[in-house]
């Protein structure tokens, strides 16, 4: 008996380590200092960005300290005040201390103001950074209920250069009315951040817990099924987030299905391309399948952005000096055949 007890122990001790392991996140706040970022409606982003970070920050380390939660995280800001830090500097400080993660927050800029909406970028399209910005991206959506603009990939300095898995997350559109509503509010601001917890948590295997409150009591599942249609029928590839965070994609039919959703009045939002998304509240109780129909409208608005300018945050692409230098020749040798 004792030695099946001995042998029961040292079988489980690697998954208690494992289960206590400490993540090292970092969480970089875009621009900073001399390089405001974004501005519109009266706001900045190096400003915004920086209390969602520091946000993120504070309920990691709540997290931490709480033990009724699942998460054992060191939280590390490559900025905690209006100061200017490089793109390499980042990356660099990230490797330094040998990150589990990557997170960069930014707010989107566009010189058109009906662009709007919040998107995610990853270095590559596939791999563990991939399946973090898909995370983030489906929480971000669940919380504001914003345009979907998608899961993106980037040659963005910070993605290229930082040795663990990264993600660049654009909350939403600083020169869009309403997009900048959300970006204004301290309580919106809470959400994004709590959006971040909950998509790191989901990332590493641990069950969704916001520390201090926020977490529904424990009950009994229902499930969810539906369909995706538009006037011609249905919509395959549509993509139908919960405000839970769970995310699932239409089959050949636009049939989807959830279980084990918590039971009360769920937000599905469904989105496909070249199709408006929309909102349907979702009726869930215990041991029952809720049916959710959900119709799209075709999108007939041209896109708000030009090909080759997508992200409003150019500083955070890296090629700034290359574009400067180019300049800088160009005015060079108009110079010089002035001079013939």
């Amino acid at each position: 008996m004792r030695r099946a007890l001995v042998v029961l122990a040292l079988l489980l001790v690697p998954q208690l380590a494992l289960a206590q392991a400490k993540r090292t996140i970092v969480i970089d706040a875009g621009h900073g200092g001399m390089d405001p970022g974004g501005t519109g409606n009266n706001m900045l982003e190096k400003t915004i960005v920086l209390d969602v970070s520091k946000r993120f920050k504070s309920l990691l380390d709540a997290d931490t300290a709480d033990t009724a939660g699942g998460g054992n995280w060191t939280a590390r800001l490559t900025r905690s005040d209006d100061t200017f830090v490089g793109l390499s500097d980042r990356a660099a400080y990230s490797n330094s201390i040998g990150a589990d993660r990557f997170m960069s927050i930014h707010a989107n800029a566009f010189s058109d103001p009906a662009a709007n909406g919040t998107e995610t970028f990853s270095f590559s399209s596939t791999g563990t950074g991939a399946q973090l910005r898909n995370t983030v991206q489906a929480e971000m959506i669940a919380a504001w209920g914003l345009t979907n603009r998608g899961n993106k990939t980037a040659n963005f300095a910070v993605l290229r250069e930082t040795a663990a898995p990264a993600i660049l997350h654009e909350l939403s559109f600083i020169t869009n009315k309403t997009d900048a509503t959300h970006l204004a509010s301290p309580t919106e601001r809470q959400k994004a951040a709590v959006a971040h917890l909950r998509a790191i948590q989901k990332h590493f295997g641990i069950t969704p817990y916001v520390p201090g409150g926020g977490n529904p009591p424990p009950a009994d599942t229902g499930d969810i099924a539906g369909h995706v249609v538009d006037a011609a029928g249905p919509i395959e590839g549509a993509t139908v987030v919960l405000d839970t965070g769970e995310q699932a994609t239409t089959d050949a039919d636009g049939a989807f299905a959830f279980s084990g959703v918590m039971p009360g009045t769920r937000v599905a939002t469904a989105g496909a391309p070249g199709h408006v998304s929309r909102m349907v509240d979702v009726a869930v109780a215990a041991g029952a399948q809720a049916q959710a129909d959900i119709t799209l409208e075709l999108d007939t608005t041209p896109p708000p952005n030009p090909p080759g300018e997508e992200s409003g945050c150019a500083a955070t692409s890296g090629n700034g000096g290359a574009v400067l230098f180019l300049a800088l020749g160009l005015v060079a040798l108009a110079r010089r055949r002035r001079g013939r």
